[in-house]
């Protein structure tokens, strides 16, 4: 390992990493680090089933979630098993008719259809639909990295790291990162048995574009296996073929770039979350499962169209949710639980992490609805969200998710003392005192230690997200030349140092005309404008400043 500067040796250090094996597993995350599958708990049972479809040439199902994490796991099964030489149809139930996990109503047509089922991302929460399944006589594999209830479905196989049995030692994978494995472990044991041997064996990389979407859309932490698959997905998706993700690309305005992992989850992600949000999922299923790329044109224009659709009721319950924290002056709860007559189920998630972003709490939201409501939820790093609804089980339907997110459904006149409840759990959790947000600050630096060395390590240390954040560095009683607004909200900084390097300051542009010393932190980050590379300073607080016009 070629030594490092100072400055990112020390970034390094605050992700917590000290040993040599482990830097150098951070800095050059490849695909011959990744864990084997065979730990997984559950995972010979489902070889056994799977290897026997394949051999019998059995008609398989891949029943799925709507968000990108679910749809993206969906697609990448679906052809993972046609190139086996089965016949696979795939289901994806309709987030505003049907709900989230594997839906009753949706069982008899599939038994009907074939006779072993497989799910992503859902499943582990669906006992009682599993033995339904059972006795229409449908056999189910369950693949899933939610939370695990204490009774676990009685199905063929339960794959989920996170069950308490399971001795897989990362227990973060995402949705599509559970699918993954299994196809990495099912298409070993076929080599083993010789099933290649007269056929074409597939080839897994190709599937990392979607592998990459998928886990930087469900927000899971970007350590371990995590850090693998976004970094070699990434440079999977910037050359993909895929019809699909170029149409997606190309509405995002991202075709030809150089992709980081904001572009994945602010720019490919949104487009195909608004489907599931809007009940249309299965069209997003379609785009990323088409061979035809001009049909896959037309349906990422659609998709475009429907993500508007989503950022204008994001906009309308926002405005709502905000009136009733002024209105109810819930800004010295613990935690916010808001609901609206007719808010939108699909949207709700969205606007509680813009809570929960802006207030630091927990976030509850809730649609209510003939007397019914369904609710999303946000938390914070210190609270587990999945282990506060428990301590609200008495007054839910029903519950899921994980630490950071989850839903749940209640009847309406259970609001009340969802929200005693909710608040008290927090409580026990945090304490009495509303939590503050804190900036961490890796190193504090001079304006000329930020030269191109250290911008040519920085971009090793990506992709950033949660669990690997953007390093925040401090630079005291710098100089500020000058100020500009740009875009109505933002301001831009002329600083006094060796070099020109743009400094932009997101939603600061009260503080213009600013001039001065000033103590700054912010994130140091490499951007591209017509094909060139630029270094750019993302201010991430402003503190005292000394002097100002």
């Amino acid at each position: 390992m070629s030594a490092l500067p100072e400055l990112v040796a020390r970034i390094i250090l605050n992700r917590g990493l000290e040993q040599a094996d482990a830097i150098e597993a951070f800095l050059e995350p490849t695909l011959n680090r990744m864990l084997s599958p065979l730990e997984l708990q559950d995972l010979e049972p489902a070889l056994e089933r799977l290897v026997t479809a394949v051999r019998r040439q059995e008609p398989i199902i891949i029943y799925g979630d709507y968000d990108a994490d679910g749809l993206t796991a969906t697609a990448l099964l679906v052809q993972f098993f046609r190139s086996l030489g089965l016949s696979v149809s795939s289901y994806i139930p309709d987030r505003l008719r049907e709900g989230y996990g594997l839906q009753s109503g949706a069982l008899p047509a599939l038994a009907r259809q074939a006779r072993l089922l497989v799910t992503v991302d859902c499943g582990i929460s669906n006992a009682e639909e599993v033995a339904q399944a059972r006795d229409l006589g449908l056999e189910v594999i369950i693949t899933d990295h939610h939370e695990a209830p204490e009774g676990l479905p009685e199905a063929v196989a339960v794959i989920d790291p996170k069950r308490p049995d399971c001795s897989y030692p990362f227990k973060e994978l995402a949705g599509i990162g559970v699918a993954l494995n299994l196809a990495i472990a099912l298409r070993a044991r076929l080599r083993d048995e010789g099933w290649f041997d007269q056929r074409s064996e597939p080839n897994l990389r190709t599937y990392l574009d979607l592998v990459a979407l998928g886990t930087a859309a469900d927000v899971v932490p970007l350590v371990g296996q995590n850090r693998i698959l976004t970094s070699q997905g990434l440079k999977v998706l910037e050359e993909t073929k895929r019809p699909g993700l170029v149409a997606l690309k190309e509405v995002a305005g991202l075709e030809g770039k150089p992709l980081g992992l904001r572009d994945l989850v602010f720019r490919l992600a949104p487009r195909l979350n608004a489907a599931g949000r809007l009940g249309q999922a299965r069209l997003a299923l379609e785009l990323l499962l088409t061979d035809d790329l001009p049909q896959a044109r037309r349906i990422a224009r659609h998709l475009a169209g429907l993500n508007q659709q989503r950022q204008a009721l994001e906009a309308d319950i926002l405005h709502e949710a905000e009136a009733q924290i002024q209105r109810y002056g819930y800004h010295q709860s613990p935690a916010l639980v808001l609901a609206g007559e007719g808010w939108h189920p699909g949207v709700i998630g969205i606007v509680a992490a813009r809570l929960a972003e802006t207030y630091f709490r927990p976030v509850a939201l809730i649609g209510l609805q003939d007397g019914v409501g369904k609710g999303s939820a946000r938390s914070i790093a210190p609270f587990h969200l999945y282990e506060g609804l428990k301590a609200c089980q008495p007054y839910l339907l029903k519950f899921g998710g994980h630490q950071a997110a989850a839903g749940f459904s209640l009847v309406a006149d259970q609001l009340d003392a969802f929200r005693a409840a909710f608040e008290q759990s927090v409580v026990q959790a945090l304490g009495s005192q509303l939590q503050r947000p804190t900036l961490a600050v890796d190193a504090q630096v001079c304006l000329e230690d930020l030269d191109d060395e250290f911008f040519h390590h920085l971009e090793r240390l990506r992709p950033f997200g949660q669990g690997n954040p953007e390093p925040v560095l401090a630079c005291l009683e710098v100089e500020v030349l000058n100020s500009w607004v740009v875009g109505n909200r933002h301001l831009k900084l002329q600083l006094a140092g060796p070099k020109k390097m743009d400094t932009i300051a997101f939603d600061k542009a009260d503080l213009h005309p600013l001039r001065g010393p000033v103590d700054l932190a912010f994130s140091p980050r490499l951007t591209y404008f017509q094909g060139r590379s630029l270094k750019e300073l993302r201010v991430r607080d402003l503190g005292k400043i000394s002097s100002r016009d």
